[in-house]
């Protein structure tokens, strides 16, 4: 049986270390496939590979902590690889794992990258991720993090034309951003209000967000807040936007200004050609629609073919748009039916509805023949968009509005619970106090119940003074009694049978014999008279300083009956008990008394002493006794021992006692003489 224990521990043992080894190896390979990829020298079809033996290896993390943070760092590698059914696997485990462990932080990160993962084709979805990423992040006190998803989600209410929403939004963050001087936060919300009143038609108002975005980029280079590259991309992008602004107000040189100055950034192509392309195209349209017409296909065709490289169907539909359009301008309606064509075509591909219609639309008025089937799939489409959108904001206000009753249902329930705490601290407040004031009305009758205990003491230990007095006092009277009687009678006879005596001395004669005979007698008379007085004084010198004693004695003699124990009493000469005050003397003898009817209840003794002792100022007294003894722990809350220790407590002394069972019981009292 011990070997099979031996064996079993040193086999788990052996396989814990195995599952260690196990993990760092894996680890180490995980996170060696990370550094590569970083380095960016391998094909996509390479890193998807890569990414695919990284997620295996994940797989055999035994820690459940280690492997959802390694799920999630790779959910993003292979959200940049374009490996979509990975991505949702990866985020679907460590979404999993999240809730699993309660790792708050890590479910609002999961939230956060679906939000980001769905923001082109499933808004809705993605609103719902943003917003509940945002709840946890509000929990965890992340204003930053709070605001950054305030933005994502006005970008999408902005994108179903929720514009109202959008803005509100917008400004939440604003308030969350300024807090903490975050201008890359500032410029996208300034950046998105001004698309926002664009939309809706307000254009000054647009310009002006524009603008302060492009303060807060000023800022942002001041403050060396991002890197150079990422300055001229965001100018760009403002640029860009302000050229729209001015694109629909009519005003195409500023339009036109604002595009040129944009692309003239340096490396822009290089490092954003897909905004680039952007730009080229907005630059040829606003062209076109102000009927210059120099270089315009060649801008629109350089536009497409950055697009084209970058497989942008989106930007291709665009593209393929404004051709359609150049080319219907000039009459060349079999060019422009092939470029709207195709843009219908790339608008599909890409999901993106506001250039399909455009395509259809523009359809209509190309090709003649079928033009009506055109516009009719134009309006049902633009219907069909319409009640998409506002379905989605429906969603979006549902989901404001589960937050709103959330909320408030948590204030009320807050509000409820600082009641709850206010209403038991003011119990407890008040129930302590009446606590305390019960106690000091308690204690002060226990002050007052000492004190008439005090009192009581004293007048009866003047009762026992008065009645030892009276005793002494009828014994002094014997005494003058006797003294009356020793002078006045036997010291008469005496001196009469002294003289009698003496004159007979010379006499020799039977008569004189006779009469000596009967004085001598008298002398016996007068020997046994005396020594009945002395019977009547016995040992009796007794004066007011050994009354105390005697009470003490007397007090032994009585109980000694009861059990027929022997006593003993050892007293100091240099205790002069007259001196000592009587509420010492009386609380001395009450717990004499106590201990002498405990000895008597349950000591079972023989001999008992009571030793008395001066030192300095102080008494010391000792009650010993050979009973039964008792065990200490058990019987050492008894109402007698509580009231001697008491009585030892109000003299300002120490009490202590000590007790074997079988060998008897010691009890030691040391109290000031005054």
């Amino acid at each position: 049986m011990f070997l099979d224990k031996f064996k079993l521990k040193n086999f788990l043992a052996l396989f814990f270390f195995s599952c260690g080894i196990l993990n760092g190896q894996s680890i180490k390979e995980i996170n060696s496939i990370f550094d590569k990829i970083e380095n960016n020298e391998y094909n996509q079809a390479v890193k998807k590979e890569m990414l695919d033996d990284a997620f295996k290896l994940t797989h055999e993390i035994n820690n459940d902590s280690l492997r959802n943070s390694y799920y999630l760092k790779l959910s993003i590698l292979f959200k940049k690889n374009s490996d979509s059914l990975r991505f949702r696997e990866t985020i679907n485990k460590s979404l999993f794992l999240s809730k699993k462990l309660k790792d708050s932080n890590s479910l609002a990160r999961c939230f956060w990258r679906l939000g980001d993962f769905l923001k082109t084709t499933k808004s809705d979805s993605s609103y719902h991720f943003y917003h509940n990423a945002k709840e946890i992040f509000i929990l965890q006190k992340k204003d930053i993090q709070a605001a950054r998803m305030l933005v994502n989600m006005a970008i999408i209410q902005k994108n179903v034309k929720d514009y109202t929403g959008s803005e509100v939004n917008t400004t939440e963050a604003i308030k969350i951003f300024r807090a903490y001087n975050e201008n890359n936060g500032l410029y996208k919300c300034y950046n998105n209000l001004g698309i926002i009143f664009k939309n809706i038609e307000n254009y000054e108002k647009s310009l002006e967000y524009h603008n302060d975005a492009l303060d807060f980029i000023k800022k942002i280079e001041k403050n060396e807040q991002s890197k150079t590259y990422s300055l001229n991309n965001l100018k760009a992008y403002t640029l860009n936007n302000i050229g729209l602004v001015y694109r629909y107000q009519g005003k195409y040189e500023e339009a036109i200004n604002n595009f040129k100055e944009a692309l003239s950034f340096d490396k822009l192509r290089q490092q954003n050609p897909r905004h680039y392309a952007t730009l080229l195209d907005n630059l040829a349209y606003s062209k076109f629609l102000s009927n210059h017409t120099d270089e315009l296909s060649k801008l629109f065709y350089e536009a497409l073919k950055i697009r084209d490289s970058l497989k942008d169907n989106s930007g291709i539909s665009v593209s393929k748009i404004h051709l359609a359009e150049y080319y219907l301008a000039k009459k060349d309606t079999l060019q422009s039916l092939k470029h709207v064509k195709d843009a219908r075509i790339a608008a599909v591909e890409s999901n993106n509805m506001k250039q399909l219609l455009n395509s259809l639309l523009l359809l209509s008025k190309v090709d003649n023949e079928k033009s009506t089937s055109y516009l009719e799939k134009y309006i049902r489409m633009n219907d069909s968009l319409v009640k998409h959108e506002r379905t989605t904001r429906n969603k979006f206000a549902r989901i404001k509005f589960e937050t709103d009753v959330v909320k408030t249902r948590n204030e009320r329930l807050s509000i409820q619970n600082t009641w709850i705490v206010a209403i038991s601290t003011a119990i407890i407040f008040f129930g302590f106090l009446i606590y305390i004031i019960t106690q000091q009305r308690t204690r002060n009758k226990e002050l007052e119940m000492e004190q008439q205990q005090q009192r009581a003491n004293e007048e009866i230990y003047n009762l026992m003074i008065d009645q030892q007095d009276k005793i002494e006092e009828g014994r002094k009277r014997e005494k003058e009694r006797i003294s009356l009687e020793l002078h006045d009678g036997i010291l008469g006879r005496l001196f009469g049978t002294r003289l009698s005596l003496g004159s007979l001395n010379a006499k020799d004669d039977n008569d004189s014999k006779k009469v000596r005979q009967q004085y001598i007698n008298e002398l016996q008379s007068i020997e046994e008279e005396v020594r009945n007085i002395s019977h009547e004084l016995g040992l009796d010198n007794f004066d007011k300083s050994t009354s105390y004693s005697t009470m003490i004695t007397n007090l032994l003699e009585e109980q000694s009956k009861i059990t027929n124990f022997k006593y003993q009493i050892e007293d100091d000469d240099r205790i002069i008990w007259t001196d000592i005050p009587g509420h010492i003397k009386i609380n001395i003898y009450r717990i004499i008394q106590e201990s002498i009817q405990n000895i008597n209840k349950y000591a079972q003794a023989e001999n008992v002493i009571l030793d008395f002792k001066k030192n300095d100022n102080r008494i010391i007294l000792t009650i010993k006794d050979d009973g039964v003894g008792f065990d200490q722990d058990k019987r050492s809350s008894g109402i007698g021992l509580k009231n001697m220790k008491s009585r030892v407590t109000l003299l300002h002394g120490q009490f202590t006692i000590n007790s074997i069972p079988g060998k008897g019981t010691s009890i030691s009292v040391d109290v000031p003489m005054t």
